[in-house]
């Protein structure tokens, strides 16, 4: 029984009361003899001890928050001033799209056509990750990853070296000769998709609504081969929310489960640090129903969750929603990096084309000695003295979950063994 159902006090029969409990609480309501209480299994009430009758779902995926806790090896390095290495990394493979969705950050990151990461130069990388210890890389930046020919070479490498690897994806362009592969050797495959049919998908991604039956046709094909090999990669769907898409909530919620991929989630549209993508955070609120009617379509296979940490920070005070943080400094960079699909290494996305924090061009260096150089240490102390994260960044910006808990690492309160 939840807290707000529970009867007031007077409505619970037969309840055994002391008779001087000492003085008066404000309620003037007598007190119960806890002691008294007989165990009873047919008792709605509390103290009764007779088992559960609630149990909280386990959480399948964290999409709304951090994993820094089940690195406390690497935490321990840092707060020790070690130099490590990241634990996770998002990268783009190459710096251009099949597709030109309304919300997409990586208009302001400059796109450039044709622009990728070479193979031997990704290759190389990877080696790298694996040597320092890198944990997982995700597909995940700028451009489409499946326009890249060293994908697949890249994920089935860093399979043998013990380095997570994971995509976002369109969908498009996942080509069916390799489908087997990826799914052998990658943690999830998430196809970012912010429509359940194809006028929507016209609407949204700006192209051909037939396209829409392709990206389908692709994602079923994706769970038809995983389940047929019995692989343990994750497949999921992922919409960026904007006003824009707003219809299609329901729909992709029940396509989703249509497919059956495992997950289906919703995120807030990100906005840059000059809002050039017209994001208007308050008004993701007015489509809270929406959201909660497509969680209630999850079942034991298929999790439909909203990211509603960051879609409700427009309810929060004025402050943070004119992007002022409840921390002081980005301590993220140095655990979470990135790196953008032209092959330079940055300490975060939007610092993207900023040479005062290029760190390095994985074309023309090693990966493994740039982590280890002075350099690199200097561009994210640079990070730490110099950006003012209230100003500078933009608002829920991917490092957010990370500096909330690194802040109160970094500052921790009096009396810790009070705990």
């Amino acid at each position: 029984m939840s807290q707000e159902s529970k009867p007031p006090l007077h409505e619970l029969p037969d309840l055994p009361l002391v008779r001087h409990a000492g003085h008066k609480t404000r309620s003037g309501r007598a007190i119960v003899d806890r002691s008294e209480i007989v165990t009873d299994a047919k008792s709605e009430g509390p103290n009764h001890f007779t088992g559960p009758t609630f149990r909280n779902q386990r959480q399948r995926f964290r999409f709304d928050g951090h994993k820094l806790i089940y690195h406390l090896d690497r935490l321990e390095a840092w707060q020790r001033g070690e130099r490590i290495a990241p634990i996770h990394i998002d990268m783009g493979l190459t710096k251009f799209c099949n597709t030109a969705c309304i919300y997409c950050y990586g208009v302001v990151q400059k796109m450039e056509r044709g622009t990728m990461i070479a193979g031997d130069a990704l290759l190389r990388f990877v080696e790298d990750c694996g040597a320092i210890g890198v944990r997982s890389l995700g597909f995940i930046g700028d451009g489409e990853p499946t326009l890249n020919p060293a994908l697949a070479e890249a994920t089935a490498l860093a399979a043998s070296l013990g380095v997570d690897t994971a995509m976002a994806t369109n969908g498009l362009k996942i080509d069916p000769a390799v489908m087997p592969q990826l799914l052998r050797d990658m943690s999830w495959i998430r196809v970012n998709l912010s429509a359940g049919d194809a006028t929507g998908f016209q609407r949204v991604h700006q192209s051909h609504s037939r396209n829409f039956d392709q990206v389908v046709d692709n994602v079923r094909e994706l769970v038809r081969l995983r389940n047929l090999y019995g692989y343990a990669c994750t497949i999921g769907l992922q919409m960026v929310l904007v006003p824009e898409c707003y219809d299609q909530i329901i729909k992709e919620a029940e396509l989703g489960a249509a497919l059956g991929v495992d997950y289906f989630v919703i995120k807030h549209c990100s906005d840059s640090e000059y809002g050039e993508l017209g994001v208007n955070y308050e008004d993701f609120l007015s489509v809270s129903e929406l959201l909660r009617e497509a969680e209630s379509l999850s079942n034991d296979n298929y999790v439909v969750q909203a990211k509603w940490h960051k879609i409700n920070s427009a309810g929060e005070s004025d402050l943070y929603k004119a992007g002022f943080r409840k921390y002081d400094v980005c301590y993220g960079t140095p655990f979470l990096l990135q790196i953008s699909g032209n092959g330079k290494v940055y300490p975060c996305g939007p610092f993207f084309n900023k040479d005062r924090f290029l760190i390095g061009d994985l074309h023309t260096g090693s990966f493994r000695e740039m982590v280890a150089s002075d350099h690199y240490w200097r561009v994210h102390q640079d990070i730490v003295n110099s950006v003012d994260v209230h100003k500078d960044c933009a608002m829920g910006c991917r490092q957010d979950y990370l500096n909330r808990f690194l802040w109160d690492l970094k500052n921790p309160p009096e009396h810790l063994n009070f705990i």
